[in-house]
Order: C-alpha cells, then sequence, then structure tokens
C-alpha cells in the first residue's frame, strides 16, 4: 500500500507545481462532547486519509517542494497510555504510510522555518482555529500567512485526482461492498411484523461487523411505512406492520472507503399491487441507467433518462398526466423522483469531485440536488439510485400542488399518502467494458426478494 500512496502523492506533488510556499493536511482532532469525558465518533479528514494513508487523530501531514512529504503525528504521554493505551508507533505509522514521521511536538519548529512563505491550508481547518490541540501554543504567534485562494486551487486538484481510484482503492471498496451485502440479505430475511426499525438496524450493523467492517460508512437508515419517504430516516421505535414497505439504506466501511446500497422490500412474503407497479419502475429505472455506464457519458444525461423512466411509469399508473418529456422538462417528476440519481464514492459517502470544474450547480426542482455533473471515467466509482416516493412535505405544498394542478392526479395521489418510497441503489465501478457493480451480490429482483421472505415467513 505504501508503494501506491507514495504515488499517489508524488502524483499530487507535480499537479501542484509548487516552486515556493508549503503545504499542510491536518487529519483533525478528537471533538468532546460538551459536559462529558466523553467524543464523538473520529473521522480523519478525507484529504489527509488520502495523501498519508493512515487516519490518526492529531496528526498533520505536511508538504514542501524541497524537502518532500512528512508526517507529524502524537506521541502518547502518560495519561493518554493510561486511559487509551500507547497508540500507533512513529514507525508503525511510517510503515503504512510511506512516508517519513516525526514528532507531533516538531510541527512547530517546521512551521516557524517557513514563516516567510505562502501557505496552503488543506483538510481540517481546525489547525487554525484550534492550534493547541496540535501541540502548537498560538497560531498569530506563527505569523503565518494562509494563501485561501491557493488552498482552494490545490484542494479542487486533490478532488480532481481522488475521483479515479487506484487498485489498492478498489480492493478496499470491494472489500466494503463484500462487508455490505450480508447486512442488506439479513435484513430481507429476518424482517417481521411486530419488529422495530431500531432492531433491524441493529441485526443490519451486526453482520457489517461480523463480515469485516470496521464501522458504518454513514447513520443507516431504516425507514418503514411513510418513514421510507423520509430521505434520511434514522431508526426508531416505529413497528412493521404487514403490508408495510421497509426502505434500508446502509453501508459498511472497511479501510476508509465506503459502501452505500439501498434495498427496498415488504413485510409481507410478497409485493402487493401498486407496491410492485412501483417496484418495478424503480427497478427497471436502475437496470438502464447501469447499462449505461461506460467511460465518455454524462452523468447528469444518466440522472435525465432516469428521470424520464420514472414520468414515463408514473404516468402509466395514471399518477401523471401528460406527455413524459413535457412532465420531465416541468420537473413534475422531481414531486417524486427529488434527489439526483446519485453520486461519487470514495473515502466520503458523497465523495469529492462530483462536479466537473466550471459547472455550476443547478437551482431547478429536478436537479438541484443532483451530486454528480461530469462526465464518466474509467475507475470512477458512482452510486445509481433512482427512487420515487410519496413525501408529505411537497404533496401537501399549495404551490406545488397549484404548479402541478394539471399535471398530477392528486385524488390517487392523496390516496397513497402513507405509501413510503421506495429506493434500489448499487455502487458501481466504471470500467472500459461498462458498469462493474461491486454491491450486484445483494438481491433486488422482485422473484429474488420474495423467494426471501416467502422462505423467512414460513419458518
Amino acid at each position: 500500500m505504501s508503494a501506491n500512496l507514495n504515488a499517489r502523492r508524488n502524483g499530487i506533488a507535480r499537479a501542484w507545481d509548487l516552486r515556493s510556499g508549503a503545504v499542510v493536511v491536518p487529519a483533525g482532532v478528537h471533538v468532546p462532547v460538551a459536559g462529558t469525558d466523553q467524543y464523538h465518533d473520529f473521522h480523519a479528514h478525507p484529504e489527509f486519509t488520502y495523501l498519508a494513508g493512515v487516519q490518526t487523530p492529531g496528526a498533520v501531514l505536511a508538504f514542501d517542494p524541497v524537502d518532500g512529504w512528512l508526517v507529524f503525528a502524537p506521541v502518547a504521554n502518560q495519561e493518554d497510555r493510561v486511559w487509551v493505551g500507547d497508540g500507533e508507533s512513529l514507525d508503525a505509522i511510517a510503515g503504512r504510510s510511506g512516508a517519513r514521521v516525526e514528532p507531533l511536538q516538531r510541527l512547530g519548529g517546521w512551521l516557524e522555518a517557513r514563516r516567510s512563505e505562502p501557505l496552503v491550508l488543506l483538510g481540517n481547518h481546525d489547525l487554525v482555529a484550534n492550534p493547541t490541540a496540535y501541540g502548537l501554543q498560538s497560531w498569530a504567534a506563527l505569523e503565518l500567512d494562509v494563501d485561501d485562494q491557493r488552498s482552494v486551487l490545490l484542494s479542487e486538484q486533490v478532488a480532481d485526482k481522488r475521483r479515479a481510484k487506484d487498485p489498492a482503492e478498489i480492493s478496499l471498496m470491494r472489500s466494503a461492498a463484500g462487508a455490505t451485502a450480508p447486512g442488506h440479505r439479513a435484513a430481507i430475511r429476518l424482517a417481521r411484523p411486530g419488529m422495530t426499525e431500531r432492531q433491524l438496524q441493529i441485526e443490519i450493523e451486526a453482520e457489517f461487523f461480523r463480515a469485516g467492517a470496521e464501522r458504518t460508512a454513514y447513520g443507516s437508515i431504516v425507514g418503514s411505512g411513510p418513514n421510507g419517504a423520509i430521505l434520511h430516516s434514522s431508526p426508531g421505535q416505529r413497528v412493521f406492520a404487514d403490508g408495510d414497505l421497509i426502505l434500508v439504506d446502509a453501508g459498511a466501511e472497511f479501510g476508509a472507503y465506503a459502501s452505500d446500497v439501498t434495498r427496498t422490500f415488504p413485510v409481507a412474503a410478497r409485493f402487493s399491487g401498486i407496491q410492485r407497479d412501483i417496484y418495478e419502475i424503480v427497478l427497471g429505472v436502475q437496470e438502464r441507467a447501469i447499462a449505461s455506464v461506460k467511460p465518455g457519458v454524462e452523468y447528469k444525461d444518466l440522472h435525465m433518462a432516469a428521470a424520464l423512466g420514472i414520468a414515463s411509469g408514473l404516468r402509466d399508473l395514471g399518477i401523471l398526466r401528460g406527455d413524459p418529456g413535457d412532465l420531465v422538462e416541468r420537473d413534475a417528476h422531481a414531486l417524486f423522483f427529488v434527489h439526483g440519481l446519485g453520486h461519487m464514492l470514495g473515502l466520503a459517502t458523497h465523495d469529492a469531485g462530483g462536479c466537473l470544474a466550471g459547472r455550476q450547480p443547478s437551482d431547478r426542482f429536478g436537479l438541484k440536488w443532483l451530486r454528480a455533473d461530469l462526465p464518466l471515467e474509467p475507475d470512477y466509482v458512482v452510486t445509481i439510485e433512482p427512487g420515487i416516493y410519496f413525501i408529505d412535505a411537497l404533496l401537501t405544498d399549495p404551490a406545488r400542488r397549484d404548479t402541478f394542478r394539471d399535471a398530477v392526479n392528486w385524488g390517487l395521489v392523496d390516496s397513497l399518502r402513507g405509501f413510503g418510497g421506495i429506493r434500489i441503489e448499487d455502487d458501481v465501478l466504471v470500467t472500459e467494458a461498462g458498469a462493474d457493480v461491486l454491491s450486484g451480490t445483494i438481491p433486488k429482483s422482485i422473484d429474488e426478494i420474495e423467494a426471501i421472505r416467502r422462505e423467512a415467513l414460513s419458518t
């Protein structure tokens, strides 16, 4: 891994082409929970992890064009050793990172020696706001001039490099998807009437960890019944009822790399009535989008094709009225498919580099939450996650009901409030041959899901 990291850092250094100045990339530090002796869960800044290859709290990666790359890492004091242990040694960090490693207490001297040079600040900016956490007495006393404009530029260059995953990253992402799969299979198998969202969350995440996950990639979403229409619904005490759908959006993290997968399935043994109809629309849209993935394809075009497919399907069900192309042009479909088709995936669930430089996010209703706007290239990893939802906040909004009064069968829609939502999401690696679905072993066809549900409910 350290050879890959050295190649990665060298490539970044060439892209930066610094002739003077220095760069610092803080990892971040443990953030205390006020009023307690506890800390929020630590996650190193992705730029630090990408370049340093480790996730050491309180560490700082530094670079200048003369000395190259250097990691300053904290060394446990006696109090640390009593309460949390020795921590990782500097030699161990150096072995994993492949960079030279020095004790954190030498950071101040390194910075002072570069006092007259412009400084680029990437990673976690708490180095300036909370310098004592990094062993510095005062930021002002260092008399360092952070070049904000250059910092933004170099951060964008890192984001550009992070889009295409190298072989080591792809291997970690396969492991993350591999750890995610048993959790989703368990969810489909174990859900029962009378079980709560929280109880199912526990079973899902336990399988992630049994399969080698180091953490969850994000807060798991388990939404049953109407909660399935809440895009980021936190699992609660709602009890599953026969006739409900359950939407599970959950992923494992492995080696700091995320997986992000959604499956929707019935509490009953079968999808019923309009559940099956809407599921078939979403699955068909997702499968066509995945089949269209290849280098050179614009992600926004995939999104617009998905929007057209959803508009057409909802028109066929009598939920929307009119020509599907016109409905998409008016953004009527976005009442039911409000988010984008997906996003970049990697060291963050919504990974860096989703928007190509020079492209501006749209404020249009049907595009404002599109998180990826760029041509796909080999070794990008993206999610493909269309969905159809019946969201009260949108469907009861008087202004939207007026705007779309002729485009929506409001009587039918009002009868479906409480339906919840259906989303199907997979992690897709772009290859020269097309899509490699990293999460493809997780059941999603109606036949597969119903077979698991029938067997589960018969025991």
